[in-house]
């Protein structure tokens, strides 16, 4: 039942106020904001993140991926995962860190790894429609 009126309730305001499904379930970023790469990379190193990660997020784990290879939605999720997950500040030197950002540490960090303008890059790929499969007279799609 909650469910229902929970996804009732997203496609309402989906067609009256044009909010994407994708900033409800995930993190959007503010494609206005100019990002100081200068500043981003402080954040990055004052932080100690390129202890574990490398000087550009290129380090990877057996455990994890390097930054670089994950999206920037990924990234803001983990580090949002670190900062409210209870159970993880006890057993995970990453939480240690991670519960020390505010959102905008996070987005500065994201934009060290990613560029400074990953968010607008982020919003052209969502707004690109991919091209349909081409088919035969047959309606049979060709690779």
């Amino acid at each position: 039942m909650i469910f229902r009126l929970f996804f009732a309730s997203s496609i309402f305001m989906v067609a009256l106020f044009g909010v994407s499904l994708k900033s409800i379930f995930g993190y959007t970023f503010d494609t206005n904001k100019k990002y100081n790469l200068i500043e981003a990379k402080k954040i990055y190193f004052n932080n100690k993140c390129n202890i574990c990660h490398g000087d550009n997020g290129e380090k990877s784990s057996p455990r994890f991926k390097a930054l670089k290879d994950m999206s920037a939605e990924e990234i803001k999720t983990a580090l949002m995962g670190y900062t409210l997950d209870n159970a993880s500040t006890m057993t995970s030197q990453m939480a240690l860190y991670a519960k020390n950002l505010s959102h905008d540490d996070m987005d500065n960090i994201i934009a060290y790894i990613k560029g400074g303008d990953f968010a607008l890059n982020l919003q052209v790929k969502d707004l690109k429609e991919k091209e349909p499969p081409k088919k035969t007279e047959h309606n049979i799609f060709l690779k």
